[in-house]
């Protein structure tokens, strides 16, 4: 019999059928849940396992594609930009001393490079190249003289003389070399196969470009050596699980550089040549290549002597010199040996837990059930106003009991209002605060603008919906740096941004966070237009205006909308600047306010006075090259030194001083905007100067 006051059970058929409902559900529940996630994590684990492997071998494909193109860049830039000093007799091959010293000074500039010279069609060869102990080499080989001459001086570190050495036999004539012949049929940048070095027996490539008079005539050519042991080493340095390696071949399936250095160089019959891939002896890259040549798959999983390795072939991209690839190679176990541990683990982990649940599920609904359906009948009877039986309910578990409490204060409600149409009472929860207002304050702030150079273009050749997503992570990344920054984003023009720094909260440092915020935007730029290469997409170049000045600020907008924002002359002052950005092809101008507030921290240099559109007043303006305490700061300070010179002689109407200046920077800076900017001006005015009241000024017509 039940105790009084408390309901009688139901039928034992309808307790185990509501019991049987919810514990079948339950337990449907768990092991639709469970089985897939074992299932899940046994896949999983092998998925991120090979991504993982795959997100290696790019990084490490990244890394070595930098690491090469700092290495050979130099070469190509030094023979282009020797080439042109002659042509623009900056530089007289027929000055030998000029040419010996010009050999040593960029090798000891450059310390990736070997060797670097001159040869002519006179047979003329003049050359700088490395010994061992900080010893450098030149040579002047002249076939031409009276008697000829093989001229070696061996020099110290600071080029003093230690050993001198003359020869009247001439056993090397340069126009029969592959660099000379390449250079003088191609009439451009010249990069020769792999060889080994006579000097030092170590692989080798060599760059070369003519040197061709203003009437077309080849006269000659300049090559450079690139030695290719460092990179040897810096392949050693790349650490691939335990045993795993990295090397480079070349088209030929020739070892371009490889970590042991003892491997890549074969020596038949007494002559030295590099070795290719399959005398390299070692069996499962013989296998991963034999592989990757069936099946021209770049991505691989091969076997070898019962050891499965992961393989990766990757092109260089086309902007590189010469058609190499890079081959990673690694075994399986070094990654998937712990995965493998894991998976077992969280199946035994799951198995416990299913168990554990199955238990528990009994437990729990063997207590909430009958619970349960007596509140459900007790609805029930609420529902046909059946308000006069109380609800007697014993239950060790809260919700319930604050459900027979919620139900039984209901009724109790019901019954003593149950005559009277019940009122609907609506709350809202209003937040304080300060109250939003229309109007602005002055203070002073610094402006940034951003435009993307020829969007339109790029919108023209994408479609709608891949331009939005370009753009808006173009926008998110960006926008992230300035907020990290304590700047805050105004609003998106089009492809450009305004932001400003110093409002709502004051920034003392308004002007240094955002020069900052726009050095990081353009590094981070650099790591998306790789990305964005790799994927096929548009690479986006961005131009910045900043300006630092009063600046209106505050709410404006009607009684239904408002928008928080700036205005004033320093706002319109910001945005001519970016623009002015056109004009020199640089990434960043400054004002001159800016530039005070800034110039300890960072590197400036000055672009002249400029009357910008829609301001009568002139302003000087400055552009930022990077962070004073940065890893180019010396390089960047070089160049700010010899241009500020070049300007200053401008504006004192030295255009001779000023020509020759900006022609030195235009020789080591052949891409740089301002400085073919004032070398086209000195230009005109040493052929036609000014009028004696000429102050400089620009005056801009255009935004």
């Amino acid at each position: 019999m039940p105790k009084e006051g408390v309901p009688a059970r139901a039928s034992i058929f309808k307790s185990h059928s509501f019991y049987l409902k919810i514990l079948s559900v339950f337990l449907c529940l768990l092991i639709l849940t469970l089985v897939p996630v074992i299932y899940y994590n046994y896949c999983g684990n092998k998925l991120i396992v090979l991504e993982l492997s795959d997100d290696l071998t790019d990084q490490i494909t990244d890394t070595v594609v930098e690491k090469m193109n700092n290495y050979f860049a130099p070469a190509s830039v030094l023979v282009r930009m020797s080439a042109v000093l002659v042509k623009a007799g900056a530089i007289s091959c027929d000055n030998d001393e000029q040419i010996e010293m010009y050999t040593l000074g960029l090798l000891d500039s450059y310390p990736q490079v070997a060797m670097f010279y001159l040869g002519d069609e006179q047979g003329k060869h003049i050359r700088a190249g490395r010994l061992e102990n900080g010893i450098v080499e030149s040579r002047l080989v002249r076939p031409d003289a009276s008697p000829p001459t093989d001229k070696s001086i061996c020099r110290g570190p600071n080029f003093e003389e230690i050993i001198t050495d003359v020869s009247t036999i001439i056993d090397y004539d340069p126009r029969v070399r592959p660099w000379y012949i390449g250079a003088k049929e191609t009439r451009g940048n010249y990069w020769t196969d792999l060889y080994i070095s006579f000097r030092n027996k170590k692989p080798a490539i060599t760059s070369s470009y003519p040197v061709i008079d203003n009437e077309g005539n080849f006269l000659g050519a300049w090559g450079v050596d690139i030695e290719l042991n460092q990179i040897c080493d810096f392949l050693k340095s790349i650490e691939i699980g335990k045993t795993g390696i990295t090397f480079i071949l070349n088209a030929k399936n020739e070892v371009v550089a490889f970590p042991d250095q003892s491997k890549i160089v074969k020596d038949e019959n007494g002559s030295l040549r590099p070795v290719r891939v399959d005398e390299l002896g070692v069996s499962y890259i013989d296998a991963a290549m034999q592989k990757h040549l069936e099946t021209g798959n770049n991505l691989l999983i091969v076997k070898s002597e019962g050891e499965t390795y992961f393989a990766s072939f990757s092109e260089f991209p086309d902007s590189f010199p010469v058609r190499w690839k890079i081959v990673t190679i690694f075994p399986a176990d070094d990654f998937i040996g712990n995965a493998k541990e894991i998976v077992k683990k969280s199946v035994l982990i799951c198995s416990f837990i299913l168990l554990f649940s199955i238990i528990l599920v009994i437990l729990v609904s063997r207590s909430v059930t009958h619970p349960i359906r007596m509140l459900a009948e007790e609805t029930k009877r609420i529902k046909n106003f059946e308000l006069d039986d109380k609800l007697e309910l014993v239950s060790y578990i809260k919700e319930i009991q604050m459900m027979r409490d919620s139900i039984s204060a209901m009724k109790m409600g019901l019954q003593a209002f149950g005559k009277y149409v019940p009122a609907q009472l609506v709350r809202r929860l209003i937040e304080t605060g300060e109250e939003v207002r229309l109007g602005g304050s002055k203070r002073e702030l610094t402006v940034f603008f951003s435009d993307i150079v020829g969007f339109t273009s790029i919108a023209e050749r994408t479609t709608p919906e891949d331009l939005m997503i370009h753009l808006s992570e173009y926008f998110d990344e960006l926008s992230r740096i300035m907020s990290d920054q304590k700047g805050t984003v105004d609003k998106y023009i089009g492809d450009g941004i305004m932001a400003f720094w110093g409002a709502p909260l004051h920034d003392e440092n308004h002007a240094y966070n955002a020069c900052n915020a726009s050095l990081l935007c353009q590094r981070k730029l650099a790591e998306l237009n790789k990305k964005w290469r790799q994927e096929g997409k548009s690479l986006f170049v961005t131009r910045i205006g900043i300006s630092t000045g009063e600046t209106v600020f505050g709410n404006v907008g009607s009684s239904e909308r408002i928008n928080y924002t700036v205005m004033g002359d320093n706002v319109n002052l910001a945005s001519r600047l970016e623009g002015v950005n056109k004009l020199f092809r640089t990434k960043i101008i400054v004002s001159s306010k800016t530039y005070e507030q800034t110039s300890g921290s960072f590197w400036f240099r000055p672009l002249g006075i400029f009357a910008v559109k829609g301001k009568s007043e002139k302003s000087e303006i400055y552009e930022l090259l990077g962070r004073k305490d940065g890893e180019e700061s010396k390089a960047v300070a070089e160049l700010c030194r010899e241009f500020t010179e070049g300007i200053e002689a401008y504006f004192a109407h030295d255009w001779n001083v000023a020509f020759k200046v900006f022609s030195m920077l235009a020789a080591k800076y052949p891409l740089d905007g301002p400085t073919h900017f004032y070398l086209s001006r000195c230009m005109q005015y040493c052929d036609t100067p000014p009028a004696a009241d000429w102050d400089g000024i620009e005056y801009l017509e255009s935004k």
